[in-house]
């Protein structure tokens, strides 16, 4: 509150202050008032001094080249005949021109007007000639008779059009002598008429200035620095609130589908007393409850990743073992989807360093929501490749795919399929590119919107570095079945 105090106190003097020097201000402004109209002579020197453009004598010479190019192309032509030469006297003469009356909008001073329309006339003259060469060539004459005519009518235009431009160099010099001059005359009177007293003035002036700057700057930063913490503080409570809205949606939607086998489960076993059914519906309830459970460990993973506490313990072991057991978990449910799941593992089979654990939640995480969003009759296609470095398993669906705008956020923490009766996969594919990444690998994904998805993840074959070795032991068991019976009761995990 004391802080607060002194701060409000602080900005009156402030303003106080700023009032009384724009005060002081004003009235020395007033004062050089008379001053700054004894400064207009010096002004209106110096605009007539940056009238003059020194690139005019650069341009004149251009327009020399382009002119004694021009002429010298059309004898070679007339000499050798060749198109290309032809070619390029057109385009030079065209330039010619063009430079011409660019040359008159921009460099237009004294007798430049006049000049200029003497070398028109100059062209115009070279180019009758040279369309009397074209005629005498189209007759068949010598091409040496008709290039010795041409020469010999453009030697005096060629001199002419010099000459002119000669002129033009001497006006813009004479322009510039004259400007020069008149602008050291005012620069001396300027000296003359600069007192003292203008010298004590600017110096007042630029310290009131600095003064008013250095209030106003002040103020503004203070009105900022507030204006800022208030926004960091709104923007802060709405990521809160939409961290907190995201989390709740996205267990709710991932837990959803267990609970509910759960309940069925339980009032099936409550009013049906057959073993099989018995056996299917524990069968059901264990698979919900691994389910559950994976989404558990999901969150934790999450949030290990994000603090960088995610550890793994990683063995060298076969990826069939591991795609057999998920296959085991999710045949069920694709049934009920009526989704043929097609695994393509390679032969030999080959071994990856991986967390058996997280890479099984991984693939049930990938394949789960293949089966979800795939159509009835469909099938998802699982297939396992392999270089020196690394092991790739890719799942490819025939669902409704995903946008190209949403294609880099679906890894966001919370991201949800929109406009579907089977959103979800929310934290799930977030916990699939910790898990990977965790692993030294990739995740990659390709869609096409009515073609489905192809989601990749790449696993090391050699023991990534950094990384704990888990010992020896044998796998846990995730899924019960009871094969080869046909379960009798098959819960639909989608929404």
């Amino acid at each position: 509150m004391k802080k607060n105090t002194t701060t409000a106190t602080n900005s009156n003097l402030e303003r106080k202050f700023l009032l009384i020097i724009s005060i002081f201000f004003v009235v020395l402004m007033a004062a050089a008032w008379a001053f700054s109209i004894n400064l207009r002579k010096t002004i209106v020197a110096k605009n007539s001094s940056a009238a003059v453009d020194t690139r005019a004598l650069s341009e004149v010479e251009r327009l020399r080249n382009i002119s004694e190019s021009e002429m010298s192309n059309s004898l070679s032509f007339f000499l050798m005949g060749s198109t290309s030469l032809f070619d390029t006297q057109k385009k030079e003469k065209q330039a010619l021109a063009e430079s011409l009356a660019s040359f008159e909008n921009k460099f237009s001073v004294g007798q430049v007007p006049e000049i200029l329309k003497r070398i028109q006339t100059l062209t115009q003259q070279e180019q009758e000639f040279f369309d009397q060469g074209m005629q005498f060539r189209a007759k068949q004459t010598e091409p040496k008779i008709v290039g010795q005519f041409y020469r010999a009518k453009i030697a005096p235009i060629k001199s002419g059009i010099n000459k002119a431009l000669d002129e033009i160099t001497a006006v813009h010099k004479a322009e510039m002598d004259r400007a020069q001059k008149k602008s050291e005359a005012a620069a001396h009177e300027a000296e003359a008429l600069i007192p003292d007293a203008m010298i004590l003035l600017t110096a007042l002036l630029s310290a009131l200035f600095a003064a008013m700057a250095f209030l106003v700057l002040r103020m503004h930063r203070q009105r900022a620095s507030n204006i800022n913490e208030r926004n960091r503080l709104y923007q802060a409570a709405v990521k809160a609130s939409l961290t907190r809205d995201g989390i709740l949606s996205a267990v709710s939607q991932d837990l959803t589908d267990p609970l509910f086998a759960i309940t069925e489960a339980t009032t099936l076993l409550k009013t049906s007393l057959d073993a099989t059914t018995f056996v299917n519906g524990v069968g059901l309830i264990d698979s919900a409850v691994a389910l559950i459970d994976d989404r558990v460990k999901d969150i934790l993973d999450e949030t290990k990743a994000e603090t960088e506490n995610l550890t793994l313990r990683v063995e060298q072991i076969g990826l069939d073992a591991i795609l057999d057991e998920a296959q085991l978990m999710l045949e069920p449910f694709a049934k009920q989807k009526d989704v043929r799941l097609e695994f393509y593992p390679v032969n030999p089979p080959v071994l990856a360093f991986i967390d058996r654990e997280r890479v099984m939640r991984v693939l049930t995480n990938l394949i789960g929501n293949a089966i979800k969003f795939s159509p009835r009759q469909s099938k998802v296609i699982i297939k396992v490749r392999s270089d020196q470095q690394f092991v790739f398993i890719s799942v490819k669906d025939n669902g409704p795919g995903i946008p190209d705008t949403q294609l880099h956020e679906i890894f966001n923490h919370y991201w949800q399929a929109p406009k579907t009766a089977d959103q979800g996969a929310g934290i799930n594919m977030a916990v699939v590119k910790s898990i990977v990444e965790a692993h030294s690998g990739a995740v990659t994904v390709e869609s096409h919107m009515g073609h489905g998805s192809t989601f990749t993840i790449s696993l090391p074959r050699r023991r990534p570095a950094g990384v704990l070795l888990r010992k020896s032991a044998p796998p846990a068991v995730r899924f019960k079945s009871t094969p080869p019976q046909e379960p009798k009761f098959i819960m639909d995990f989608s929404p």
